[in-house]
């Protein structure tokens, strides 16, 4: 069983690298045309598709609203496992990625993700303020935006989420858009993030929750929001895995 298993780890980190390889040079060509960054946020979308595809892990995608073509959204979803990455990325709608600046230094994808998605360096007041300005002129050019709002992985007690950070409620508040929570309910399972050569096949559910809006932009709408979206997300991975509900959290 183990063998069986590095064997099949072994196949789906080539097949993330092969689908790195053919679409790295499209995404770099698109970096210099700001409008061209709607074309190679497609392909990435083309690349998380083709990555579950690829590796053979069933996908189960469950909606419970109806997409809106016309309106932007900010995304926010759990983060256990780094398969969350190409999980998120299934969304059907292009966004730009607000995430941790440690993935910038990776050679090649640094170049495109830095300069494709908006990077933050969490422990540094400047970085955070520098992001959210990127943000919102992306928000501003008609981008969607994507977050995992715990920070991180930085889970304790599966399937119980940490608390969340406000940056993505308080763009949602303040540019009158909808948070979209994402619930992620097996890719813990099947790929742990000290278990890189030990992943398991297994189906990859995937919940779109009902769009949360904020009222208006004072914190404690902001506060609600956030508060909220956790409750949405947090119950879907209680329910499904049969936990008991963590106690309540005051979402710092």
């Amino acid at each position: 069983m183990l063998l069986l298993r590095r064997l099949y780890s072994t196949w789906v980190v080539l097949v993330m690298a092969v689908l790195f390889f053919i679409l790295i040079i499209p995404l770099i060509l698109c970096i210099p045309i700001r409008k061209a960054h709607f074309i190679a946020l497609r392909l990435n979308i083309l690349w998380a598709w083709c990555f579950f595809r690829m590796a053979f892990m069933p996908l189960k995608v469950e909606w419970k609203f109806k997409l809106d073509k016309n309106q932007q959204y900010i995304l926010c979803s759990n983060h256990f496992s780094y398969l969350d990455i190409p999980g998120l990325g299934l969304f059907p709608k292009p966004f730009k990625f607000v995430g941790k600046s440690q993935l910038g230094k990776i050679p090649l994808f640094g170049l495109m993700y830095n300069n494709l998605h908006i990077t933050v360096n969490r422990s540094s007041y400047k970085s955070r303020a520098v992001s959210l300005r990127k943000a919102r002129t992306a928000i501003q050019d008609g981008f969607n935006l994507g977050f995992f709002p715990e920070g991180g992985i930085r889970l304790k007690e599966f399937p119980n989420m940490v608390n969340f950070q406000d940056g993505a409620f308080r763009l949602a508040a303040e540019n009158n858009l909808p948070v979209v929570p994402i619930s992620l309910l097996d890719n813990y399972n099947i790929l742990r993030d000290d278990e890189v050569f030990n992943m398991r096949r297994r189906i990859c559910r995937v919940v779109y929750h009902e769009p949360i809006w904020a009222k208006d932009a004072s914190e404690e709408e902001i506060k609600k929001l956030k508060t909220s979206v956790y409750r949405v997300i947090q119950d879907e991975l209680t329910s499904r895995h049969k936990k008991t509900s963590p106690k309540k959290e005051t979402l710092a």
